[in-house]
């Protein structure tokens, strides 16, 4: 919520020349940054390489990992508070996972390099943050009118907050771009999900409470860090929700 309010509350004064790797419209008029995934898509169609950007995005990736998904992302936020409606909960098949990266290569970079920056087929004119942040508002505010794009774009929306609900993360899991740049990280991120002291009780806590359907206790089990995988968003809540065996704990 905190990072919601930081990164979408400017005055007038912004710096749309840094981009914070987390799902956020720069189109929106209170935005602080830019959104990389729109720069990606610009500079692949204007055929130039986004040096600053993408090496933001390493860079934080390295130090961070997907922490930024699980605790700066306001789009995760919205999600996390969508999934807490009572509705009946499905898992979506594991192999869904590998959509987002065909939303990275395809949408982001392949189509806008072909086409062009402005292209109606880029990552942009679907983004369901784009349609929260700057469609919904321009729309509230009379400053632009319902056209065959706007409905696509809402209607994408609306399939994304009903998966969002019965399904935790999904739009993390199957569609994001940016996780999909920062998945990889996670295996040489500095930062760590340290396991509670003592041996695994296989209480399965850490797999029942993780957003992502990630399994983690098959990495705590051998001594791994739960966030060493593709798909965690380095939440801390296996962590949390450890009950590991009390006659194994050290004083």
């Amino acid at each position: 919520m905190f990072s919601l309010l930081l990164l979408n509350s400017s005055w007038g004064p912004q710096a749309k020349w840094l981009c914070s790797p987390v799902m956020q419209c720069h189109a929106c008029p209170l935005s602080w940054f830019a959104c990389p995934i729109g720069v990606f898509v610009h500079y692949a169609g204007y055929h130039i390489f986004p040096f600053l950007v993408l090496g933001t995005v390493l860079l934080l990736g390295i130090l961070f990992g997907r922490l930024l998904c699980g605790w700066v992302c306001p789009f995760g936020f919205l999600q996390d508070m969508l999934h807490k409606i009572p509705s009946p909960k499905i898992k979506l098949p594991k192999w869904t996972n590998h959509f987002k990266y065909l939303f990275l290569l395809v949408f982001v970079f392949a189509l806008p390099w072909f086409f062009g920056a402005e292209t109606w087929y880029s990552f942009c004119r679907i983004c369901p943050t784009a349609a929260v942040e700057s469609t919904i508002p321009a729309l509230i505010g009379g400053s632009s009118s319902f056209s065959t794009a706007t409905w696509v774009k809402l209607s994408i929306l609306a399939v994304v907050v009903g998966l969002a609900i019965v399904s935790s993360r999904s739009f993390c899991r199957v569609m994001c771009p940016i996780g999909a740049l920062l998945a990889p990280l996670n295996y040489i991120s500095y930062w760590v999900v340290k396991r509670p002291a003592g041996k695994c009780s296989a209480c399965r806590n850490c797999v029942e409470q993780c957003p992502t359907d990630d399994k983690p206790m098959k990495r705590i089990v051998k001594g791994i860090p739960a966030n060493r995988s593709l798909d965690c968003v380095v939440c801390h809540d296996c962590q949390q929700n450890c009950k590991p065996r009390v006659e194994d704990q050290t004083v």
